[in-house]
């Protein structure tokens, strides 16, 4: 036993020798300045810069340091490389053992200059062609040794790496020769741990942008090629870079800053991430909206999603992204996102209030629609599905819900609730209600083919009570306040409208079971419409009003400069006051009666002389048991004869026809009473003017009381003894003038006089034959004499 212990303290004893020798023999022939005198020379012959190198430390236990290394540019005396200090520990018993155990890898201030020329190559392209031109040696590789053939692979592991107090300078004299891009990347310290080949280790980075705090934060497995880290920047400026994307903005970009606070794990082939990112204070003005800037604006983006890098699949698991409080969320998945991405995506806008979106949005962008000052929340769902060239067609299906969604239109403001739900290309509504003050409807509706050339609507509104006039008067508020501003001067001769364009093919009904509409009740008012070709066509529009019936149809050419129409109107048994009351106003109290009237009517134009010349029509009046008063015709009829018992016209019926032509109605009427005849024949201008042939007729008693005596009005009676008055009115309606018109007064005592002659002479000369008697001989005397008569008249 003795023994061994003997030559174990021997073996020992040789070995601690050898150890000392070793280490006597390296610190004599391993000096600083045999370092400095070969590693130099080699490193300025591999790199072509020179080198300089301080102080050397050179220990064969546990390392080297190296102080002041500084690498100059190729050719330059500016810096590429320069390091405070570079520090090797490492332990030197398990180098025996195949172990690389380094305690320590420390760098210490280091500087990089990285620069970009003018002619694109970089500051170190020489580098880098020397290394592809080492590697390319163009001998085929050779065959991997078998594992067992080999020697026992070494087992490295590095205690610590640190790097502190970095810098990275990078300059660029591509962009701007003259004024040279300049960048920097300070305060860089990095630092890793336990780092092994065969294990994660983590790692440390921090530096500073460009001023703009970074970090990660993470661990890496260097034979998996895996890792997880968590990134940070704190306010970086995107529009220092903005050199290097200008041109892929549309627009000019003068504010953006950045934070990021994201995590990320995977590798190369799988990559998971989760976090946020936040744009702030954007500075955007685009150049097709040059007129509407994004000024301060803020977006943040929360993720998480898996990247399938080797199957070029991206799964959005939730995404939410929010600019100046309108959010909008995204989940699903994309695929081929490298060559020709596809998309099967779920959206949402959830609860957007209308009046905060629209103060997040460029005011001059929405000025129209801040006008209209709408509100209320609207939730919108939808589903895009297919390649990202597709443009709206991507959008599959849709859902928007409207809650209280109002909006100020022609000083009405209509609420709409319900939900509106797109499926491919078609639109329906659901439940979808619209209220105005106490008005309340129903609108089904219907939309087919919106990606095609031309849009297939289908609307149905339908409501027990919808007040019309409540509507209209709430739209005329505006004008009445507009109208009471001067009126801009006329910059040119007024236009017709149109003609109009509309790529939609349309039907619909309205079903009001009561309304009202220009003071009057409106019961079971019904309307059924069609658009097709810009030809808007009402096919019905049917109700109950005053007492009777209207019927209503028209065609309007939309696609006609000025619009072409024409309408066909029926109205039976409605009470004329109020029905004129409430369409002429200025005749109101002056027509009663029992009204029925049919009208065809045609035309062209908006503007008054061209709708003067281009409309024409025909129809039918009937009046009954009704009367005319009040001022105007009545009035004015009343006091040319100055017979009271005229003021008011009554008649049993009146009625005839007239035609529309040239801006004028021509009628031939006729109009029966108790004490007034008349025929009415001529016409009436659209604007008022009268050109009427009354061809009057007045009852015996009020002939009496024009003509007491009887003098003259013996020549204007009939045998009934109604007074024949063949009075002309001009002028217009509100201000008639009556005259008698001489050639029919004439004519009148012209014939009176005949007859007066007949019956004094002829009657005593030849007496007629009675009634019931058989023809006398003397019955051609009395013809001839007859004639004779009536050529002394003219007759």
């Amino acid at each position: 036993m003795n023994k061994f212990v003997k030559i174990g303290a021997i073996v020992a004893a040789v070995v601690m020798v050898l150890v000392v020798a070793v280490a006597i023999l390296a610190k004599v022939l391993i000096t600083p300045e045999r370092v400095r005198a070969t590693v130099l020379p080699m490193a300025e012959d591999a790199l072509q810069r020179e080198v300089q190198l301080g102080e050397i430390e050179v220990s064969i236990f546990s390392g080297i340091a190296l102080h002041d290394l500084k690498i100059k540019e190729k050719d330059q005396d500016e810096i590429f490389v320069s390091a405070g200090q570079v520090v090797l520990r490492y332990r030197f018993w398990p180098l025996f053992f195949l172990q690389v155990v380094v305690d320590e890898v420390r760098l210490e201030e280091p500087r990089i200059r990285v620069v970009r020329l003018a002619d694109g190559t970089f500051n170190f392209s020489d580098l880098i062609a020397d290394v592809a031109d080492a590697g390319d040696t163009g001998a085929p590789p050779e065959p991997a040794a078998e594992k067992s053939a080999g020697p026992p692979p070494i087992n490295l592991t590095i205690a610590t790496v640190r790097l502190t107090d970095g810098e990275l300078v990078f300059v660029d004299q591509m962009i701007n020769p003259d004024a040279p891009l300049r960048y920097q990347l300070s305060q860089l310290n990095f630092s890793a741990r336990d780092i092994a080949l065969n294990r994660a280790f983590p790692f440390e980075l921090t530096s500073r942008i460009n001023d703009a705090p970074f970090s990660v934060d993470g661990r890496a497995d260097i034979l998996r090629q895996t890792g997880n880290a968590r990134i940070t920047l704190e306010n970086f400026d995107v529009t220092a870079f903005s050199p290097y994307f200008r041109e892929q903005v549309p627009g000019r970009l003068t504010g953006l800053k950045v934070d990021l606070d994201v995590r990320a794990e995977g590798g190369v082939k799988q990559v998971v991430s989760s976090g946020k990112v936040a744009l702030r204070d954007i500075n955007l003005t685009l150049d097709d909206l040059a007129d509407a800037p994004i000024r301060g604006a803020n977006l943040h983006l929360d993720y998480d999603l898996e990247a399938d890098l080797e199957g070029s699949t991206l799964q959005l698991r939730s995404t939410r992204l929010d600019f100046n409080g309108i959010v909008a969320e995204a989940s699903g998945r994309v695929e081929q996102f490298d060559t020709e991405p596809r998309v099967a995506l779920d959206l949402r806008v959830p609860a957007l209030d209308l009046r905060k979106a629209l103060a997040a949005l460029p005011q001059n962008l929405v000025a129209d629609a801040l006008d209209m000052n709408p509100a209320g929340v609207v939730d919108v769902r939808a589903r895009l599905e297919g390649s990202v060239d597709q443009g709206a067609a991507l959008l599959k299906g849709a859902e928007v819900h409207l809650q209280n969604v109002q909006a100020t239109v022609a000083g009405l403001r209509p609420a709409l609730d319900g939900r509106l739900i797109l499926n491919g290309d078609q639109l329906t509504s659901q439940d979808l209600i619209m209220r105005e003050g106490a008005n309340q409807a129903r609108i089904d509706l219907k939309a087919s083919n919106l990606f095609g050339e031309t849009i297939v609507v289908s609307q149905h509104l339908s409501s027990e009570r919808f007040d019309l006039d409540a509507l209209l008067q709430a739209s005329a508020a505006p004008a009445a306040s507009t109208a009471r501003q001067p009126a801009p001067a006329a910059t040119g001769p007024a236009e017709e409208i149109g003609p109009f364009d509309i790529p939609v093919r349309a039907d619909g009904t309205v079903k009001i079971a009561k309304t009202v509409y220009k003071g009057l009740a409106v019961d079971d008012f019904d309307l059924a419409y069609r658009l097709v070709d810009n030809v808007l066509t009402v096919e019905k529009m049917t109700g109950r009003v005053v007492g009777g019936t209207f019927n209503q149809s028209a065609r309007v050419d939309l696609g006609r400069e000025g619009l072409a129409y024409q309408t066909k109107v029926n109205l039976q048994s409605l009470q004329a006051d109020p029905f004129v009351t409430a369409f002429m106003p200025q005749a109101a109290g002056t027509l009663f009666g029992n009204l029925n009237l049919d009208l065809d009517l045609s035309g062209r134009g908006t503007l008054a002389e061209t709708l003067k010349k281009n409309l024409s029509g025909k129809g039918n009046v009937n009046l009954a048991e009704g009367r005319i008063t009040g001022a105007g015709l009545a009035e004015d009829f009343a006091d040319y004869l100055n017979l009271e018992e005229l003021r008011v016209l009554r008649f049993s019926k009146f009625g005839g026809r007239f035609t529309i032509e040239q801006g004028r109605v021509r009628l031939n009427t006729e109009l029966e009473g108790s004490e007034v005849r008349m025929k009415p024949q001529g016409t009436v201008g659209l604007d008022g003017s009268l050109d009427l042939n009354l061809n009057a007729s007045l009852a015996p008693a009020l002939m009496q009381k024009l003509d007491r005596r009887g003098q003259v009005t013996r020549f204007l009676t009939d045998q009934q003894g109604w007074g024949q008055l063949p009075l002309r009115v001009a002028g217009s309606y509100d201000n008639p003038r009556f005259a008698l018109d001489a050639t029919g007064v004439r004519e009148q005592v012209e014939e009176k006089a005949r007859e007066e002659l007949q019956r004094r002479v002829i009657d005593r000369i030849l007496p007629a034959k009675p009634e019931g008697e058989e023809e006398q001989p003397q019955e051609p005397a009395r013809k001839l004499l007859d004639d004779a008569v009536r050529g002394i008249f003219g007759r």
